[in-house]
């Protein structure tokens, strides 16, 4: 069932990466007649969600390997997995210079994954002792993710600084 569930993941993931590379070659044909600008060095907007992405698959691959993790803490993680791969794209679409942007990408790409594997990494009486802290972190995930999304889907640009920097002074 675990393969199953990896495979759907990861087909949707696909799924997902293409839908954005036609959105993507599709609007810039539309936008953009004149000549594109030099290449920068930086990564690109597909390299960057591909690599939100990849953190994503090997956080839900991790949980599924470890039988300990309480089945509530796995559905309020995988939520925030829904989110991130919900918002992420069309965040990084819409307002690709917005710190909101940066900061979801960085949850989705780093801090979320590192969050899960320290508390998986520990003892299970460690687990025990700090459970209450890795419940409360996790919520606040979930609350920022869902918040972020009500911020992209009711377009509220007014909420940005002061969601970045939120994120920035707890998460960062």
């Amino acid at each position: 069932m675990n393969i199953a569930i990896a495979i759907i993941l990861i087909a949707g993931i696909g799924f997902a990466i293409m839908i954005k590379k036609g959105k993507a070659k599709g609007t810039a044909a539309k936008d953009s007649p004149q000549p594109s600008p030099a290449p920068r060095s930086e990564t690109s907007p597909d390299q960057e969600y591909k690599a939100v992405l990849d953190s994503l698959l090997n956080l839900n691959i991790l949980m599924r390997k470890d039988r300990n993790l309480p089945v509530e803490m796995t559905a309020e993680i995988e939520a925030i997995i829904d989110d991130l791969m919900a918002i992420t794209p069309e965040m990084m679409e819409r307002y690709p210079g917005e710190t909101l942007t940066y900061e979801i990408k960085k949850i989705g790409r780093e801090h979320l994954y590192k969050t899960v594997k320290e508390y998986l990494d520990l003892s299970q009486d460690s687990r025990k002792n700090q459970f209450d802290i890795f419940e409360k972190t996790i919520k606040s995930l979930h609350d920022v993710s869902n918040r972020s999304r009500d911020i992209v889907e009711k377009n509220e640009t007014a909420e940005f600084k002061t969601m970045a920097n939120f994120l920035a002074g707890k998460f960062s």
